[in-house]
């Protein structure tokens, strides 16, 4: 969902909260109940069953959208900064934007999970790396546990490799142990053993138009019907 829409979202509960809080007052209020410990404690039980809930999600729809909100604004200044210094610390660039290291990791974690990435964090480092900076297998090496599945066209976009090196690369990186997953040859997909796993569950057929997708939606991705346009969501188990 948009970062947006979670703090609309947010701001409506945290309205009904208030509504919700304002009613219970003027019921218990209105209570002949001599007893004033009584009175209060059976106010605050209503308030608790319909209005807590609504104002603890509500703060959190508004602090999970607007901290949604603050790692895409840094996105577009990490790549400039990334793609020019090639690879550099998450403290390092966090100082340079003027912003917290854990907002910096988080927005360098979704970027290596856009659908071409054109940074990737590398946690064991502590790093934040442009993929053309570093050697076809390192970068394979993240990025593929990143998307959990590259096809040779993007990773040919980002490293600028040929379908043979990419496949070189990623038998090296099998022979190590660093890579266990596999490669298909056929539709010129690499998948990780994570993906292979997920398979199953993934979604094939957009379940708006019936509209075969040209590629399967993994668990915990959202793609776009490119027949209806219909937001196709496969949520995690």
């Amino acid at each position: 969902m948009h970062p947006r829409i979670l703090q609309l979202v947010g701001f409506i509960l945290l309205i009904v909260c208030a509504a919700m809080s304002y009613i219970v007052y003027q019921s218990t209020m209105m209570t002949a109940e001599p007893d004033i410990f009584i009175l209060i404690t059976s106010g605050m039980v209503a308030w608790a069953i319909v209005a807590l809930p609504e104002l603890v999600i509500g703060l959190w729809l508004i602090t999970k959208g607007t901290r949604e909100v603050r790692i895409g604004g840094v996105s577009g200044q990490l790549i400039h900064l990334v793609q020019k210094e090639g690879r550099i610390g998450v403290d390092a660039a966090a100082k340079k934007l003027g912003e917290r290291p854990s907002t910096v990791a988080d927005a360098a974690e979704n970027l290596s999970r856009r659908h071409l990435p054109l940074v990737y964090l590398d946690r064991n480092a502590g790093e934040i790396v442009s993929p053309g900076s570093v050697s076809l297998q390192e970068s394979l090496l993240h990025l593929l546990y990143a998307q959990r599945r590259m096809t040779f066209d993007q990773i040919s976009k980002i490293a600028n490799a040929t379908d043979e090196q990419i496949v070189e690369a990623v038998n090296e990186l099998s022979r190590h142990g660093k890579f266990r997953g596999t490669i298909d040859r056929k539709s010129r997909v690499i998948y990780t053993q994570e993906a292979v796993a997920q398979l199953p569950d993934a979604v094939t057929v957009c379940p708006n138009c019936d509209g075969k997708l040209e590629a399967p939606i993994l668990p915990g991705e959202e793609e776009f019907c490119p027949y209806c346009g219909h937001a196709i969501v496969n949520r995690l188990k």
